[in-house]
């Protein structure tokens, strides 16, 4: 009897430096952050005096609406391009063509290029002045004068341009990975049955390929909305705030203004807002996978 009570709880005594550990990255900091939100804040952490909602109320205001809106546009368009090209990639690249090796190779470069680095080498490349984009337009005289790739106008624009650049390749090798667990039979069923080109990927291969385009798009989402370092080294979220996003806002808060508790409230919404969305995504599927 006590031999299985003690193999009983021996899972759970194994378990125990995990949870510890789990509860020291997520929870605590967690708290923290509900904690500041609540409270005014100085930039070293050290608590003044409670302000109880006081800090969300700028979440109701014009200007984080317009940032709100900002980012939705960024996120929307940025996994919209994602997915066109990632889709496409990966199915040309499960084709045995030559050199497939070494293009998979290249898609992924984007991927492994710090944001930092990648930041700084595309606000090079689109430099107005001596960008090397506009040098060859202008050599070549396709053009007369300059585009502003990093002006008000075509910021944004821009931004989720280099967006897409950087999150294709996770999407290609996510749909790769599950393209290649497709059997070779079930291809050969649908071409005997008449299924071919876009009809075979409609009604074969896109259903197969959903549960890993849900979950790899929902991990998209929530680094689309939290994504800080690409942009603002780009363009620190201007010109006139044409390219401030959610995570920027925080980083403004926090930082230029040494709102902290501000920040912490703006970073909670932004918490809620990518669990909610990823709920409904994670549930969606499920749901799918069950019928």
């Amino acid at each position: 009897m006590k031999l299985k009570r003690r193999k009983g709880r021996l899972p759970y005594i194994y378990l125990t430096p995990a949870i510890i550990v789990m509860i020291a990255i997520f929870a605590i900091p967690l708290v923290n952050l509900i904690w500041y939100s609540f409270a005014k804040v100085n930039l070293i952490g050290k608590f003044q005096k409670w302000v109880g909602f006081k800090n969300f109320s700028y979440i109701a205001t014009p200007e984080f609406m317009a940032t709100l809106g900002r980012t939705g546009i960024w996120v929307v368009f940025g996994l919209l391009g994602i997915f066109i090209v990632g889709t496409i990639l990966a199915l040309c690249l499960n084709k045995p063509l030559p050199g497939r090796t070494f293009m998979r190779t290249v898609v992924i470069i984007p991927w492994v290029i710090p944001h930092v680095f990648a930041g700084t080498m595309w606000s090079w490349v689109l430099n107005s002045s001596n960008g090397i984009i506009n040098t060859i337009l202008m050599n070549l005289h396709i053009i007369d004068k300059p585009i502003g790739f990093l002006g008000v106008d075509l910021a944004l624009v821009t931004v989720i341009f280099i967006r897409i650049w950087k999150g294709v390749p996770f999407l290609v090798m996510s749909l790769l990975s599950a393209l290649q667990t497709i059997p070779t039979e079930v291809e050969d069923a649908a071409k005997l049955d008449g299924a071919l080109g876009i009809k075979y990927f409609t009604h074969i291969t896109l259903p197969l390929l959903k549960p890993v385009m849900v979950m790899s798009g929902t991990i998209l989402m929530a680094w689309s909305i939290t994504i800080f370092d690409l942009v603002y080294v780009i363009t620190g979220g201007g010109p006139l705030n044409a390219t401030e996003l959610l995570s920027i806002t925080i980083y403004k808060k926090a930082f230029v203004n040494s709102d902290l508790g501000g920040a912490a409230a703006i970073a909670l919404f932004t918490m809620a807002l990518v669990s909610i969305i990823a709920f409904f995504l994670m549930k969606h599927n499920v749901k799918e996978e069950n019928q």
